[in-house]
């Protein structure tokens, strides 16, 4: 989409700026590795084959804050997910499987689902806008074992559904004896929207995934978290699937790092995403999606072509010393969509300072 020397002069103009707009401080991966290994106590020891103390306090203490009765860390969300979802259709002696049309399962794996695990895949809602419940009385239930939502939802900007389409998307799942998989990529932002706790959320749900990379800043891992029968069964897939190495401890290190560091700031990061993305939208010349925004994300929308947005991205950064904006992540000739992540980077400088960098940026754009 984006011309690769385009890319690289961006990427470079990255490497020599100050202040990022985007997620948390990044550590180079000597500095990461000592950190990580200033944090592991004498005693602790590397797992074996997701046995040990490590790993299984580890998804103890995913599995409490999350409300459910166990958990297994794995390598992967591309391996939880359609792992979820297989067990809910042995379960439920049925293959369909029902996801929004943006889902991670349809738009980056390939079609896994279908191919490996041999799942009927369905979508449902509208691409634009999160499920909600007159969308699953448009299916038919009996004929589902899983529905799949995502919380918040990535692919339109972090929207989020209303906690009362939450629980009637509940009550409906319950009443056809269809299963609930909750895709929580970035679940750790939902919380502060919705004024209710991870486990309060997940409760609605029979299984939940989240991951450790995105907004916590680990190295890769994810886990699934459901109740202990269910996590039995998922480790006898994990291990079928090539899910079980011989050790995670460097990712488990790291997920745990992550949650010190980084989910405290979450509550903050979702409030001063709603600010900013509420005064960008006052600005001539970029939307807002949502608007305001819902999670510590928003996508911002600009009247050029990927290519032509970033040259000029990187035009601005090279010049200015900030990182202002990330590569436009989709867009045509006359469209691009900005994704702005909000953490501890953004967090480091008042609003004010951002307005004032974008609307510089967007006036570059209108004098040109």
């Amino acid at each position: 989409m984006i011309d690769a020397d385009i890319k690289l002069r961006y990427q470079r103009a990255c490497e020599l700026a100050g202040p990022s707009i985007l997620r948390h401080p990044q550590l180079t991966m000597a500095e990461q590795l000592r950190q990580l290994a200033d944090s592991i106590e004498p005693q602790e020891q590397r797992d074996v084959y997701g046995k040990g103390s490590l790993i299984e306090q580890f998804e103890q203490e995913v599995a409490r804050r999350l409300g459910k009765e166990a958990a297994i860390f794995l390598p992967t969300g591309t391996l939880a997910q359609p792992l979820a979802l297989k067990l809910h259709s042995l379960e439920r002696a049925r293959q369909r499987v029902a996801m929004h049309p943006t889902s991670h399962l349809l738009l980056h794996e390939h079609m896994g689902i279908e191919a490996l695990w041999q799942l009927d895949s369905c979508t449902v809602g509208a691409s634009d806008q999160p499920i909600d419940i007159s969308d699953l009385q448009s299916l038919n239930g009996d004929s589902l074992a899983a529905v799949v939502l995502e919380l918040p939802m990535r692919e339109i900007g972090g929207q989020l559904p209303t906690w009362q389409s939450l629980i009637q998307q509940h009550q409906w799942a319950k009443q056809h004896g269809v299963r609930l998989h909750l895709d929580g990529a970035r679940l750790w932002q939902a919380p502060a929207h919705y004024q209710k706790s991870l486990a309060e959320i997940a409760a609605l749900f029979d299984s939940v995934y989240v991951s450790f990379y995105k907004d916590l800043g680990g190295i890769s891992g994810a886990v699934l978290a459901a109740d202990r029968d269910f996590i039995e069964q998922a480790r006898i897939w994990a291990r079928r699937a090539g899910g079980n190495p011989i050790s995670l401890y460097p990712e488990i290190v790291a997920a745990r790092q992550g949650l010190k560091d980084n989910l405290p700031v979450m509550k903050d990061a979702v409030h001063y995403a709603v600010g900013l993305g509420t005064q960008l939208q006052k600005m001539d010349g970029v939307t807002v999606t949502p608007n305001p925004p819902q999670a510590a994300m928003f996508h911002l929308h600009f009247p050029l072509s990927p290519n032509c947005l970033a040259d000029k991205i990187a035009d601005y950064i090279q010049a200015h010393g900030v990182m202002i904006l990330p590569l436009p992540r989709a867009g045509d000739e006359h469209h691009s969509v900005c994704e702005i992540s909000i953490g501890r980077n953004a967090l480091s400088q008042p609003q004010d300072f951002w307005l004032r960098h974008i609307r510089a940026f967007i006036q570059s754009l209108n004098d040109q």
